[in-house]
């Protein structure tokens, strides 16, 4: 039994807890490692929260179950997904088995975002909010992660073994299900300029932008330009810009093949991520008239494309609206409080399509388009959303007027 596994988990929690209090937008003093608690027991994971009683009358009776059902919660879930991973649950069955180091490191992958997903789902319950201090160093991991380690990424079937068995497995890649076409391979300059294009997207979304119409275009393009000169996080935006450049010059000349292939997924992932959220968000708040997706939710879902591609993401921002029906109704029965922030299911639709990723994949593989012909394929989408979306605000004018 991999013991250590657990262990790991035991350390792992308290720092989930940490990120979950003290990186949200509003820090609270609910911490594994309270400074102004000098009890040591009060310290310890798990059965440390039950020597907190000092703590109840400023932060309530109850406020220590959650953070200890998540600190019990993480070592069980990384014992069962090391345990999922180790013995090819997320690779493809009947193929030749994959060697230990590549699903040791596909473990890593996934454990890591199961992490930074964690901690944006119980901060976006608190404030309906993802925060920048989650999605943008987790974004950074993955970007990393999967230049310095191509072989975390997830596993398909490689469609050549089919024609001379054995079958084999390979990493996902870009362009996956289909083979890699040569302008975005080491080869062809055509992937570096792309990869840098997507890089640059996500570093001017993650930009303060302020778009003020009220007196015309051209005081909105100026006032755009000045609201960015004088924020300080541009100037931290413009220095992670300049060193993800730097990364993909230096991968893509000096680097070995697997390494720009992990690189240019990875790219991918953040824009073609980021994109969909992003641009169903600005759809439906074009038709709703009001927001219907939060910023955090775009960055949060790059980050995933991050680490584990596009492929992902989009599967997963499919799946994520029946999670979604299932706990609105649910919180709406007892509370009577149907609004709620989508954040969190977004990550249930990740972890989900993670753990059965094996046989999603080989389903849906079929049917998804290579990235070349996924603009036509994402304009239906969006249609068909504003069309939906056009349609309930519709009915729900017909009805208000009716009840008037």
């Amino acid at each position: 039994m991999e013991y250590w596994i657990v262990a790991i988990g035991l350390l792992v929690g308290p720092a989930v807890n940490y990120a979950i209090y003290q990186f949200a937008y509003g820090p609270r003093p609910i911490s594994p490692w309270q400074r102004r608690d000098s009890s040591w027991l009060s310290r310890l994971p798990i059965v440390g929260w039950f020597f907190r009683g000092r703590d109840r009358q400023e932060l309530g009776r109850w406020f220590w179950i959650r953070p200890m059902l998540i600190e019990i919660a993480i070592p069980i879930a990384l014992f069962f997904l090391y345990q999922h991973v180790m013995g090819e649950g997320m690779v493809f069955p009947g193929g030749m088995p994959v060697a230990k180091e590549a699903l040791f490191a596909s473990f890593v992958c996934v454990s890591l975002l199961l992490m930074f997903l964690i901690a944006a789902t119980f901060i976006d319950f608190d404030e309906r909010t993802i925060p920048d201090l989650i999605t943008v160093p987790g974004t950074w991991i993955g970007f990393i992660g999967t230049t310095l380690v191509p072989n975390w990424r997830l596993r398909e079937i490689d469609p050549a073994s089919f024609l001379t068995p054995p079958i084999l497995s390979r990493e996902l890649h870009a362009n996956s299900a289909f083979d890699w076409p040569y302008y975005w391979s080491q080869g062809g300059d055509w992937g570096l300029l792309v990869g840098l294009m997507l890089w640059g997207g996500w570093c001017f979304a993650l930009l303060n932008r302020r778009w003020i119409t009220r007196r015309g275009l051209r005081k909105a393009w100026i006032y755009f330009w000045a609201g960015l000169a004088r924020d300080v996080w541009t100037l931290w935006v413009g220095a992670m810009g300049v060193l993800g450049v730097a990364w993909i010059l230096g991968t893509y000349y000096w680097g070995g093949p697997q390494n720009w292939e992990g690189l240019l997924t990875s790219l991918f992932g953040i824009g073609l991520g980021g994109l969909l959220v992003w641009s169903f968000r600005l759809v439906a708040a074009l038709v709703m008239g009001r927001e219907a997706l939060g910023f955090g939710d775009v960055t949060l879902m790059a980050m995933v494309g991050a680490f584990v591609g596009w492929q992902v993401v989009w599967i997963s921002f499919f799946v994520s609206p029946f999670f979604a029906l299932f706990f609105v109704i649910l919180f709406w029965v007892i509370t009577r409080d149907s609004s709620t922030p989508f954040g969190p299911y977004l990550s249930m639709g990740v972890i989900y399509v993670l753990w059965d990723w094996a046989r999603l994949w080989n389903v849906l593989s079929s049917i998804l388009l290579p990235p070349e012909l996924l603009l036509l394929f994402w304009g239906l989408m969006l249609l068909a959303l504003a069309s939906l979306l056009g349609l309930i605000e519709f009915v729900k004018k017909l009805t208000r007027s009716r009840e008037g």
